[in-house]
């Protein structure tokens, strides 16, 4: 799967930016990372809003079905690329270890080049603990940077609440029409099963 980004992506100058979609019922945690440069921002932020005037940002929780397809078509317009990674957890106390190996997975199938991996920001914490977790997997010398920031201020992570909240849509059966709609952006969703 990641010589195919390679080939589809040119990766100077790309940065992967995540979000996760989280279901407590169904014991899922969805990481989506997007791959973009960084100087799309504004078009996303123009484009996205666009879909979602009344709000601060597009959240895809917040929004209905209408909105939410239109948030799909809006991402697979763009010069953009993303991969989903699900892991399983047995009770709300392990969100935050399928989150972890979520990540792991991700940043063993990172696509080289990629050299920075924007988070969106949650409590410190975690923050630090998502921190830990791809320092770890980055080698030494780093491959690459991790960093957190918040929605509200870059657009760009935008981009993986929608991929993310699409894919879950997708993994949980309940609808694969978002999936569809993003098209070639979306190169794979792998989830871990339990066993």
């Amino acid at each position: 799967m990641g010589s195919s980004l390679v080939v589809l992506l040119p990766t100077s100058g790309v940065a992967g930016y995540i979000d996760e979609s989280i279901h407590d019922n169904a014991g899922l945690y969805l990481i989506a990372v997007v791959f973009a440069h960084p100087e799309l921002g504004q078009r996303v932020n123009r484009e996205l809003a666009a879909v979602v005037p009344t709000a601060a940002r597009p959240h895809w929780h917040a929004e209905d079905h209408p909105t939410r397809r239109l948030l799909a078509a809006a991402v697979s317009a763009l010069p953009v690329k993303a991969v989903a990674y699900g892991c399983a957890f047995d009770s709300p106390a392990h969100k935050e270890a399928a989150r972890a190996r979520a990540l792991r997975w991700l940043a063993v199938e990172l696509v080289p080049g990629v050299r920075r991996l924007v988070l969106d920001r949650r409590q410190e914490r975690q923050d630090e603990t998502d921190r830990r977790v791809l320092r770890g997997m980055a080698g030494r010398p780093p491959r690459f940077g991790v960093e957190h920031s918040s929605s509200m201020k870059e657009p760009l992570l935008w981009l993986p609440d929608v991929v993310a909240g699409a894919a879950a849509a997708h993994v949980l059966g309940r609808t694969a029409e978002y999936t569809s709609a993003l098209g070639a952006v979306l190169r794979g969703v792998q989830v871990e099963w339990r066993a």
